[in-house]
C-alpha cells in the first residue's frame, strides 16, 4: 500500500512513487462543477472530487463508512448523494457493481480533506 500524497500527482493523473516509477492506474482529480475535465491545477482550496473505479465493493464501503464526514457520490443526473453510511444506497451500489461484473466506477466529492487521503490510500493500496 502506497499513500499518495498531492505534490505526487502528475498533471495527467498519473502517480509517481518511490524512485520515480509511475503506477498502473490512475486518479482523476475533478473540478467540482465539471466532471468531464481533469483539473490540471488542483488546490487544497477546491472541492475534492475523484473518480474511481471500485473492483472490491466490500473494501471500498468499509473505507466509506469509517470516514468522519460525508462522502457524496455524484449522479448522472448532476445530483450527489452521501454514501457514508447509507445502507440503501450502498445495496444498489452492490447491485450496479454485481450487473457490471465486479466492476464499478464511481465520481466522489469528500469535503473531508482526511476522509480524502483514506479513500485515496485505500485506492491506491487496491490495485
Amino acid at each position: 500500500m502506497h499513500i499518495v500524497h498531492l505534490q505526487n500527482i502528475e498533471k495527467n493523473g498519473g502517480i509517481v512513487i518511490g524512485n520515480g516509477g509511475k503506477e498502473i492506474f490512475s486518479l482523476c482529480l475533478l473540478h467540482y462543477n465539471d466532471t468531464c475535465k481533469v483539473n490540471q491545477q488542483f488546490t487544497g482550496g477546491e472541492r475534492k472530487v475523484i473518480k474511481l473505479n471500485i473492483l472490491n465493493m466490500k473494501n471500498f464501503l468499509d473505507t466509506v463508512n469509517a470516514c468522519i464526514g460525508k462522502v457524496y457520490m455524484l449522479c448522472p443526473n448532476g445530483k450527489k448523494q452521501n454514501i457514508n453510511g447509507e445502507e440503501m444506497i450502498q445495496d444498489s451500489l452492490w447491485r450496479q457493481y454485481f450487473q457490471n461484473k465486479n466492476c464499478q466506477c464511481l465520481i466522489l466529492e469528500i469535503p473531508n480533506p482526511t476522509d480524502y487521503m483514506n479513500i485515496v490510500s485505500y485506492y491506491a493500496g487496491d490495485c
